[in-house]
């Protein structure tokens, strides 16, 4: 299944303007509890969307914990943080006696087109969500570190997802962390996107610190991660390409904050990101994704 960029969104209403401003032409957030610095507009939608294809060629699927009987049967689930909510969407008609269901903050949600065992929820997870204890088989969450920080996901994320999984039941998470490079340009921007986080209470490396977390609530029984180093730049084959588009555009999405936080004008920012990209097919650019499975227990 290809993006998803043909369907329509949500679109912010008049009366939202407090819920979200303008910043250099892109929509980000004004929420007192979200930390989220990337836009939240259609431009973030396409983004998400495209680089759908190249997560399932890098992961050999959509998910990794062991549900695939209990999607044919039917059961239900819950991605945390869907975004333009293509993961849902593939899901959904692969697996159509299963129900599933898409929560995001942003209102980049799709609203038309959707199939019947498919819906989406404008919702803020920090608030809690509106539904049952244990039900979900699956909780499904990815890409966050730019939106929880490390209080929020012990005191409220976690928490929330376990409640939320049915006992035997799978909660999964992916997070990537920043860029590295011997690029010059890259490492000034990789390091004041560090300084930019840590200044919000963002750990950018969360991802291989889940493990850790999830063991310490003592919810599950079993654990499962994986690591992968992912190259970046068209060099190193197609999703390889694709990974890089998708950093590239989040740097530019976080444009709004990113450029305000190294004191550079915007078209200085602009100039700066466009040296990164360079940087990458020239130098030995990767980051880091990594996927936790764990089981709740009964």
């Amino acid at each position: 299944m290809g993006c998803c960029c043909s369907r329509r969104y949500f679109e912010a209403e008049a009366g939202d303007a407090i819920k979200y401003r303008l910043i250099h032409g892109r929509r980000y957030h004004n929420l007192s509890n979200s930390m989220y610095f990337v836009a939240n507009d259609d431009e973030e939608a396409y983004r998400l969307s495209r680089y759908h294809d190249a997560i399932k060629d890098i992961w050999g699927g959509l998910f990794n914990s062991p549900v695939e009987e209990k999607l044919r049967q039917g059961t239900r689930v819950i991605d945390i943080g869907c975004g333009s909510g293509i993961w849902i969407l593939d899901l959904a008609q692969q697996y159509p006696n299963s129900n599933f269901v898409g929560i995001d903050i942003s209102p980049i949600l799709p609203t038309e087109g959707l199939p019947p065992n498919a819906k989406f929820v404008q919702y803020n997870v920090l608030d809690g969500l509106p539904f049952e204890d244990s039900s979900f088989d699956l909780v499904h969450l990815k890409f966050m570190v730019g939106a929880i920080t490390e209080t929020q996901w012990e005191e409220k994320v976690i928490p929330e997802m376990i409640r939320l999984a049915r006992p035997d039941g799978w909660i999964e998470s992916l997070e990537c962390d920043l860029i590295t490079s011997n690029g010059s340009v890259t490492k000034r921007v990789a390091k004041a996107f560090h300084v930019f986080m840590t200044s919000k209470g963002l750990n950018p490396a969360i991802g291989k610190e889940i493990p850790r977390l999830f063991e310490n609530t003592n919810a599950f029984s079993e654990i499962r991660k994986e690591h992968k180093v992912l190259n970046l730049g068209k060099k190193h084959g197609k999703s390889a390409e694709e990974s890089l588009k998708f950093y590239i555009g989040g740097l530019k999405s976080s444009k709004g904050f990113l450029a305000n936080s190294m004191n550079v004008m915007p078209e200085h920012y602009d100039a700066l990101i466009e040296t990164v990209t360079i940087e990458a097919e020239k130098y030995s650019t990767y980051f880091n994704q990594y996927r936790v499975c764990a089981r709740k227990k009964i």
